[in-house]
């Protein structure tokens, strides 16, 4: 299995005008994350409205996706599921595609509570016992309905097949505390744009986060600058690029209708997110607000390929 490191873009998963997943479309989105530096894809995420997906979709999503492109990059199903026996039979499919992990989060919270630690525990010990592909942990409470602490992350790093989190609270203290706790008995990974710059300053290797299906050049960038030193060029690429396009998110509260908003207007028709999930108005204002983000992106990294508006 491939190590993940590096910059690994979670995919949108691109719907035609009837709803249905547009295979071409997405092997366009991850072509145009591997031309920008990619050096893994995620599917299926919250990103990919993996949450949104019925098996069967998903399962198309994966064989679409991991057969193409796992001998270039490491591929990472994520696996929402509400039952156990699916989400152990989710993973046994994505090994027979040949993913390098899984990232998978216990079964979702009942309607009058939150999952017991114990319960996430068991879990992952069931699922981890029973699939063969290493397994990434994603702590994001507001979504699983329970919160990986540090101290339950130490405790899940004895199980064997856990070798990665992928840390999206945007608390970079969280980062801080994992490593130290862990000792480097995991591999944690930051799952926010907010607060990339102090979570690879840390020593994260690894960052998967939204906002590199639009600005893959400058996370590619911000990476890179990080692991060389140049915090001067690091600030500006967080500055000018990447808070802007979380900033963007945050005031539209609508993150895969500005993701997919983005990527239209790079040229990607990956059409408009799934009910509940609205498209969002590409006003004047809009446009604008792009136009400055992809303007600096160009400026920064040198990249010029897909850098002007639809």
């Amino acid at each position: 299995m491939k190590e993940l490191q590096g910059l690994i873009v979670p995919l949108v998963t691109p719907f035609d005008s009837n709803g249905r997943i547009d295979a071409a479309v997405l092997h366009s989105v991850a072509d145009h994350a591997l031309h920008h530096g990619a050096d893994g894809l995620m599917v299926t995420a919250l990103t990919g409205e993996g949450n949104l997906l019925s098996s069967d979709e998903t399962e198309t999503v994966w064989k679409t996706v991991i057969p193409r492109y796992r001998d270039r990059v490491p591929v990472i199903p994520a696996i929402f599921s509400t039952t156990t026996s699916e989400a152990i039979r989710l993973g046994h499919r994505a090994a027979d595609f040949g993913a390098s992990a899984v990232m998978v989060t216990a079964v979702m919270p009942e309607l009058y509570g939150r999952r017991a630690k114990n319960h996430v525990q068991r879990f992952f010990e069931t699922f981890c016992d029973a699939v063969p592909v290493p397994v990434v942990l994603f702590n994001y409470p507001s979504v699983a309905g329970y919160d990986l602490t540090p101290e339950l992350v130490l405790e899940l790093t004895a199980i064997d097949g856990i070798r990665y989190i992928k840390e999206s609270t945007s608390d970079s203290r969280r980062v801080s505390e994992i490593f130290a706790r862990t000792k480097d008995h995991i591999q944690v990974i930051c799952g926010s744009p907010d607060v990339a710059l102090e979570s690879l300053a840390l020593g994260c290797k690894t960052w998967i986060t939204a906002i590199m299906n639009i600005v893959p050049a400058a996370c590619r960038a911000l990476i890179d600058t990080i692991e060389c030193g140049d915090l001067v060029k690091a600030r500006a690429l967080n500055f000018q690029v990447i808070r802007p396009t979380y900033e963007l998110i945050r005031k539209s509260s609508n993150t895969i209708g500005t993701i997919k908003a983005g990527l239209w207007l790079r040229e990607l028709e990956v059409g408009i997110p799934r009910l509940p999930g609205l498209a969002l108005d590409i006003n004047a204002e809009l446009r604008s607000e792009f136009e400055r983000i992809f303007k600096a992106e160009a400026d920064l990294t040198g990249s010029t390929s897909e850098s002007t508006l639809n």
